[in-house]
């Protein structure tokens, strides 16, 4: 099995120095989460910073109702987790493994270090938070101005290696309908290609 720092950089297209990698790979761990396993409850403060090599996880919230509302996805070469990076709170959504994972886990204080330590690393992380607020502003406008059918076009642009890994039911809560509108727009979608 390669290291961590191995799949770090290939992940994340970057040069990790020797020192560096050093730190990682004696720091860092890998673990595996099977399918539907809850990596992180609503409430429960984190303490790490999760890197998905193999596997898709979701986020979510639990509305007044009882009913769970999709935040968002990770899949290989991301990040999951960040939230308690970022704010050192508690987790404002609950983390859901929806296939086995396997994952490299880097301690907060590891990344703090790193980031302090790599100006390099530093960078990636700060462009990777912007990249969220991008996806989170982008989907915000999506919900605002889209009907449901662009909804889903515009998911299976943004996420194409997902939209046949996630049921149907959380890709439907993640845009905003109901799954069986989300039926009838995936059948009508298959009928205007033919």
């Amino acid at each position: 099995m390669m290291k961590a720092s191995r799949y770090l950089e290939e992940g994340l297209g970057a040069i990790i120095d020797e020192k560096i990698s050093y730190i990682i790979n004696n720091e860092a761990s890998f673990v595996q989460f099977p399918a539907k396993h809850i990596a992180l409850l609503e409430g429960e403060r984190s303490t790490n910073l999760y890197y998905i090599v193999r596997g898709v996880v979701r986020g979510y919230y639990i509305d007044e109702h009882g009913n769970d509302i999709t935040k968002c996805f990770s899949s290989e070469k991301e990040f999951f987790s960040s939230e308690g990076l970022r704010t050192a709170g508690t987790s404002s959504f609950t983390i859901e493994c929806l296939e086995a994972c396997m994952c490299i886990r880097l301690p907060y204080a590891l990344v703090h270090r790193l980031m302090k330590e790599d100006e390099n690393l530093q960078n990636i992380f700060i462009k990777y938070n912007l990249r969220e607020v991008e996806k989170l502003e982008s989907r915000v406008k999506n919900i605002v101005l889209m009907n449901a059918e662009e909804r889903y076009v515009d998911f299976c642009k943004t996420y194409p290696q997902l939209h046949e890994r996630v049921e149907l039911k959380y890709i439907a809560s993640f845009i905003g309908i109901r799954a069986a509108s989300l039926s009838r727009i995936r059948k009508k979608i298959k009928k205007d290609r033919k």
